[in-house]
């Protein structure tokens, strides 16, 4: 585990930022299964609930950029507009459903992670 000191890699969105570590206590009370249940119904009220968002909005970030280059690949090799089109809304459903998925755990997981600081100090 690393210490106060060591820079944290800024653009990882699954390591926790150093607003999390010193919030331990605050994430460590919070409970993981209310905090995945609120983040997967309703994205910005489990932003509020634990009071982060950066991690977040780093993996909508890159869900969008990702289907983004998906769909332009999609784009260049289908041959008709229709077949297009469905392909292209199908793929942004599921980088949709994978992009919430991982905001879902990754929020789970910073709680998880919180109560293991607390318990090893």
């Amino acid at each position: 585990m690393r210490d106060e000191s060591t820079p944290r890699d800024f653009w990882n969105p699954f390591e926790p930022t150093n607003r999390d570590i010193q919030r331990t206590k605050v994430l460590a009370g919070k409970n993981p299964v209310i905090a995945g249940v609120i983040t997967f119904l309703f994205l910005p009220l489990g932003m509020i609930y634990l009071s982060r968002g950066v991690n977040n909005l780093k993996i909508l970030l890159y869900s969008s950029i990702a289907s983004f280059l998906m769909g332009g690949f999609i784009i260049s090799i289908s041959s008709s507009e229709a077949e297009t089109l469905k392909t292209a809304n199908k793929l942004g459903n599921l980088m949709g459903l994978a992009g919430g998925i991982t905001i879902v755990a990754e929020n789970v997981r910073c709680v998880t992670l919180a109560r293991q600081r607390l318990d090893s100090k």
